[in-house]
């Protein structure tokens, strides 16, 4: 299997661990050095022990069943690093509805012997300078592809 098409498989197993609110399946895939620059609560969180406690806060403060969807995924590798993109669109569903906003995600991968470890996880929403604020209405431009 490439090296691309395991990042794939294991972007798979990622989203599926945040659909499910399973912090410990997410948590298998980084490394004990993890850095993230996070959109929810936290500008930086760094370590395996902090980013858990992160993610268990992130996923009790949900009001409803949380989805993450991924699109436009695009997966650069060489043999000892990976770079994954995509476009997310993540919330919770709340009486039926569909809840949430677009974000911009990028995972760092560290090949760990024969594991590959996110060691850099980036979300962000676009900014308007000119209101200060967040861009929470924004949509992609073109019919996003959907990875799943």
């Amino acid at each position: 299997m490439s090296i691309e098409a395991t990042i794939q498989d294991l972007t798979r197993r990622w989203l599926k661990g945040a659909a499910d609110n399973d912090v410990e399946a997410i948590m298998a895939l980084y490394h004990p050095a993890i850095r993230s620059f996070d959109a929810i609560l936290a500008i930086q969180v760094s370590g395996e022990k902090a980013y858990r406690a992160h993610w268990q806060k992130c996923m009790e403060s949900c009001p409803a069943e949380a989805f993450f969807e991924m699109h436009d995924l695009v997966v650069e590798a060489s043999d000892s690093l990976a770079v994954s993109h995509s476009l997310t669109h993540c919330g919770a569903t709340v009486e039926g509805e569909k809840q949430g906003g677009w974000m911009r995600c990028t995972h760092v991968w560290k090949r760990d012997g024969d594991q590959w470890k996110i060691v850099h996880e980036h979300f962000s929403c676009p900014f308007n300078p000119e209101g200060m604020s967040l861009i929470m209405t924004w949509q992609p431009e073109h019919a996003p592809v959907p990875f799943n």
